[in-house]
């Protein structure tokens, strides 16, 4: 085994070396070089439009106009914003937009919000912050690029004009000091793509730091989402709820209130009494049926197995699963309802993947819960394989765990086995 490893890292690192010496040269350098020019003519220009709109602005504070001059100047931020965001992609860096900018309901709101935008104030102070590092910065380093390129042809030029273009106190007129120049200035040339790659690496991390949503607006950004996706899961649930009631028991009752009311012009005659039975016959067992859809509404609401607590009544589904299902429960402390009743529906939607797509023989249902979260893993001996996307229900699942700050974790190689778990707060502390 030792010899193995120092073969391996024998042939690796020299490769490795030359990978890393090969850097300046690829396709993605290239990107880099195309970035950092690009960041460094965009350093002038901010600097430019810095001066003159914080100039202005400031020149006409004292009267009503320089107020939203001033606020337009902050939400231009947010355009420089996209513009670097743009850039980004250039280096296959992709940062996340801020949240837009949220207009209020009269003029002069919309003026104090616009003067109070921290994303607009944040771009701003990017602008600044990379128009003063990268405006001497850029400029040095193009113009050493210029020199070294002109010191790379310096050996040609001097052969076909025959005069000379560097002077050292006096005119060079050698053709082998103008080599020895042209190698200094591939090796210059060489050095200044290493700095330009360090430049625009360190550029697009200031970018991803200034520019991206901070972890509160994130936070925020996730909890209204979160809060869409409750209510049009909760106008999703009505609806459907209604039709049920509207196409289902509802008509099932109106039938039973008719043929109640055909067997009671039955009764009132002595020769058809046993027409009436049979229709009150038909009538008890549609009462049944009513009966029967109601509580299977009732349980795709809230199942009542859940009054009993969790263990019960994933019981009951681990009973009811076509495949032998382990159920091992560690419930230290019992979750909150809402939490149960997710969690309920978090293993039924898991166990009918496991029936249906897996190919599984055996599966195992785990329940775990303390003070902070509630842990549930189903686990399968199936064919692996488990893609969020192809249909099996895990992507709105893990949407409506994200609601109340969940998350999914799903480890299922090819050939199996599958490992599928659910993380919630318990919310015991309510």
């Amino acid at each position: 085994m030792t010899v193995t490893t120092t073969a391996i890292t024998s042939t690796s690192a020299p490769e490795g070396r030359r990978r890393t010496l090969r850097t300046p040269f690829t396709a993605a350098a290239g990107r880099g070089y195309l970035y950092f020019l690009l960041v460094s003519v965009l350093a002038l220009v901010g600097v430019v439009y810095l001066f003159v709109t914080g100039l202005t602005s400031g020149l006409l504070l004292i009267t009503l106009v320089g107020i939203p001059l001033l606020a337009l100047v902050v939400l231009s931020g947010r355009r420089w914003n996209a513009l670097y965001r743009l850039l980004a992609r250039l280096v296959g860096v992709t940062i996340d937009p801020p949240a837009p900018f949220a207009r209020q309901a009269s003029w002069p709101q919309t003026v104090a919000a616009a003067l109070t935008d921290g994303v607009g104030w944040r771009s701003l102070g990017f602008l600044l912050l990379q128009s003063i590092v990268m405006t001497p910065l850029g400029y040095g380093v193009v113009l050493g690029v210029v020199i070294s390129a002109v010191l790379v042809v310096s050996p040609v030029i001097w052969a076909i004009t025959g005069e000379a273009i560097v002077s050292f106190d006096e005119p060079v007129d050698s053709l082998g000091i103008y080599l020895l120049l042209s190698a200094g200035g591939l090796l210059a040339l060489y050095l200044l793509a290493w700095v330009m790659i360090g430049i625009g690496r360190a550029h697009v991390w200031l970018a991803e730091a200034l520019l991206a949503p901070n972890d509160r607006d994130r936070r925020v950004g996730e909890l209204e989402r979160a809060r869409a996706d409750v209510v049009d899961d909760s106008v999703a649930t009505l609806r459907r709820v209604e039709r049920d009631l509207h196409d289902g028991t509802q008509a099932r009752l109106i039938a039973v209130a008719m043929t109640l009311a055909r067997a009671e012009e039955q009764l009132a005659d002595p020769d058809k009494a046993d027409r009436a039975r049979r229709l009150v016959s038909d009538a008890l067992a549609n009462t049944k049926d009513t009966l029967t859809e109601l509580r299977d509404l009732v349980r795709g609401i809230r199942p009542p197995a859940l009054d009993l607590g969790l263990v019960p009544a994933v019981q009951t589904l681990v009973a009811r699963n076509p495949i032998p299902v382990e159920l091992v429960d560690d419930l230290a402390v019992r979750p909150s309802l809402g939490v149960e009743t997710l969690a309920y529906f978090c293993v039924a939607e898991l166990l009918a993947n496991v029936s249906k797509h897996s190919g599984a023989t055996q599966a195992t249902v785990r329940l775990h819960s303390d003070a902070d979260e509630l842990r549930i893993t189903v686990a399968d001996n199936g064919s692996g394989g488990v893609e969020p996307a192809n249909g099996s229900g895990l992507t709105g699942l893990a949407d409506r765990l994200r609601m109340v700050d969940g998350r999914l974790d799903i480890d299922s190689p090819a050939g199996g086995p599958t490992t599928v778990t659910a993380v919630v707060p318990s919310g015991a502390q309510r």
